[in-house]
């Protein structure tokens, strides 16, 4: 599958790719609320979310509108209580209810995130569990995404009050860096991280200084903490 920036390609054997290792994280923190339960990965991309969680869930359905992205779920990552299906994460006409919705990396790419969640809400059950990432903009809905396919990012108080409007009992969780690291703050700052993301994912280089600086390794940010995350993460109780 071309990498065009929509997708999340998995990393290989012998790469190295930090949005992947983060994008992962997330899905293995899923994992707790995925256990004996039905699970639907709407915007499932290339499918090892799909693929992880089905390790503890009954059933997982992943949903992508992209029949090339879903060709590719189905070659690479199948499995026995796995199904895959094309369709559109802002209509969502599924059909059925799960007791758990995963909605990684999506939200961002809506027109409209308020309907999209009044929509969601409808094929979850009463009582079940919703988990939604987004990018954590530091400039919200007023500045310019680097991502091309992103026309809704938003930073902690816009999420916040985004997913306050359609859950009463939710909770803000930031997704960062396992460890501090000053080596890693500096390149940030500096005009060395934009080289450093042109370098393959087989780069030499690219993997050691990804492991000096302790690039690949997250955790859960509580609280305040929270506004500090690479990536938001809500967890929603569905009313």
């Amino acid at each position: 599958m071309p990498d065009t920036g929509e997708r999340m390609i998995p990393a290989g054997k012998d790469e190295v790719s930090v949005v992947f290792a983060r994008h992962r994280f997330a899905y293995e923190y899923a994992l707790e609320f995925a256990s004996g339960k039905t699970v639907i990965d709407i915007g499932c991309g290339t499918g090892y979310g799909c693929s992880l969680l089905a390790r503890k869930a009954k059933r997982v359905v992943g949903l992508d509108y992209d029949a090339g992205a879903l060709e590719y779920c189905r070659t690479n990552y199948p499995g026995p209580n796995i199904e895959y299906r094309q369709g559109e994460a802002a209509v969502l006409e599924i059909g059925e209810m799960f007791d758990v919705a995963i909605v990684f990396q999506v939200i961002e790419h809506l027109a409209d995130p308020a309907d999209f969640l009044s929509r969601l809400k409808k094929i979850v059950k009463p009582g079940g569990t919703i988990l939604i990432t987004t990018p954590n903009s530091r400039t919200g809905s007023s500045g310019v995404a680097d991502n091309p396919f992103h026309v809704s990012e938003m930073n902690h108080a816009e999420f916040s009050n985004l997913i306050g409007r359609s859950f009463r009992d939710f909770k803000i969780l930031g997704i960062g860096y396992a460890s501090k690291s000053r080596l890693r703050a500096f390149i940030l700052r500096s005009p060395l991280y934009a080289v450093g993301k042109l370098l393959k994912r087989r780069s030499k280089l690219k993997k050691l200084a990804t492991g000096a600086m302790g690039m690949t390794e997250y955790r859960i940010l509580e609280g305040v903490g929270s506004k500090e995350g690479i990536d938001l993460l809500a967890v929603c109780k569905n009313d």
